[in-house]
């Protein structure tokens, strides 16, 4: 059977090629060798024959030789001197025989027979054995003419339709014909539904064309990508010769990327404060995402203080990456529209650029003091630990002097007041007032 590849591939020009071995034309005479030039053929064009011929006997003499290209489409001889004559032929003397031919226009492509006819004076006829021409047609005798889906763009659990064009390119019947998607890859994502993968065309005439249906479901936790299906097609032509097409068809799945985005964590927490916010984005959908990088614009709520783009990266299916951008707030209210650009690409380089607004929540006084929350900071945790931190220093410094717990622990509290009502005198009545609300909070958080 003869393989037909329609994948593209590198050809290899060949300017000539040997096509049959030493073989005996008659008791005396061989062929040593044959040379078709060009090789492969093509429809509607002409080649050479060229042979090397050799009397193989010793010592006689062959007399009027007669040489001919036997007619049998698709070929037929081009020179109008179809017969090649050698008067004398000397015993072990070589020479070379040459024949144009021209090949038919509608020339099935694959191997074709040619036979060579010789005739010595004797009147002896004699037959080569048949040579294998192979002919390269110039069109494909079937042609997958279009491959489309219904719906056009193919998604992850839906049902598509796959609609299958075969055409008959050349002027001759085809029959038999048999066409088969392979699903059985391991990673293919669909299922026949209705039918198999299987149909069947009894014939096709010169220029018919016919369309063929099939239903497939897809998975529906199919990655997006690009699946390349095996595509068999086996046939016949009215004389009986057999052809398959091995090929391959891709089916493009894609969904577009699902990217959900919030306040993560958050500094600011009323107007008037600046900040550190940070911003989660989940993407919740079956696309993996791109280069993808958030811009937060200028707006009259907020100043920013950072870089106003960060870039992310890749972003994958099921997972999530945070940005982080420092601002700060100038209008008072319930939220503030934080204003972003959205730049990614999908799995099939595609570009998106959407615009995001996330409302940053802000809280009045009472609200922060409740939460036990001060100028957007919990006021009582940090006094706390800067005293803790005051009164550690001063012990250590103690205990380095006297080497004696009780007694460092002693002079540590007697120098801690000291510090403290030495603070209290260099402040303000209305700080210290201030200082004395700001404790008063800080026992009862406590």
């Amino acid at each position: 059977m003869k393989k037909i590849f329609l994948l593209l591939f590198v050809s290899l020009v060949l300017i000539g090629i040997n096509v049959e071995g030493r073989q005996l034309l008659g008791p005396d005479l061989v062929i040593e060798s044959l040379t078709i030039n060009p090789f492969p053929v093509e429809p509607d064009s002409t080649f050479d024959v060229t042979m090397k011929l050799r009397n193989s006997d010793t010592r006689k003499i062959i007399r009027d030789l007669r040489f001919n290209v036997q007619e049998s489409y698709p070929f037929s001889i081009e020179s109008n001197d179809k017969i090649k004559r050698i008067e004398v032929l000397s015993p072990n003397e070589q020479v070379f025989l040459n024949f144009k031919i021209k090949t038919d226009v509608n020339a099935i492509r694959g191997e074709n027979k040619l036979k060579i006819e010789f005739q010595e004076g004797t009147g002896v006829k004699y037959i080569s054995d048949p040579i294998n021409v192979d002919v390269k047609g110039a069109a494909v005798d079937l042609s997958i003419a279009s491959i489309t889906t219904n719906p056009d763009v193919i998604t992850p659990g839906s049902e598509v339709q796959i609609v299958l064009a075969i055409k008959n390119t050349v002027p001759v019947l085809m029959k038999n014909i048999d066409i088969n998607f392979d699903l059985s890859a391991t990673d293919s994502p669909f299922t026949p539904l209705k039918s198999t993968t299987k149909r069947s065309i009894t014939s096709l005439n010169k220029g018919d064309s016919k369309g063929l249906e099939f239903e497939l479901a897809v998975d529906a936790d199919t990655e997006p990508k690009v699946y390349k299906i095996p595509l068999e097609i086996d046939y016949e032509d009215e004389f009986g010769n057999e052809y398959s097409i091995d090929t391959l068809t891709g089916l493009k799945i894609s969904t577009d990327p699902l990217l959900q985005y919030s306040i993560d964590e958050s500094e600011v927490y009323n107007a008037g404060n600046a900040g550190k916010v940070t911003i989660k984005i989940v993407n919740s959908g079956l696309a993996d995402t791109k280069f993808l990088s958030l811009e937060l614009e200028e707006s009259n709520d907020y100043d920013i203080v950072s870089v106003p783009i960060v870039y992310v990266g890749n972003l994958e299916s099921d997972d999530y990456e945070t940005a982080e951008f420092d601002i700060y707030v100038k209008n008072s209210g319930k939220n503030v529209p934080l204003d972003f650009v959205v730049k990614y690409r999908d799995s099939f380089n595609e570009e998106y650029e959407v615009n995001e607004i996330i409302n940053l929540p802000l809280y009045s006084q009472s609200q922060l003091s409740k939460f036990g929350i001060s100028n957007g900071k919990k006021g009582g945790g940090f006094f706390y630990y800067v005293i803790i931190v005051i009164f550690i220093y001063l012990f250590v410094v103690e205990w380095k002097k006297t080497r004696n717990v009780p007694l460092a622990l002693k002079l540590t509290v007697r120098h801690f007041l000291v510090f403290v009502r030495k603070v209290i005198k260099s402040i303000r009545l209305k700080t210290l007032k201030n200082a004395i609300v700001a404790i008063m909070k800080f026992i009862k958080e406590e």
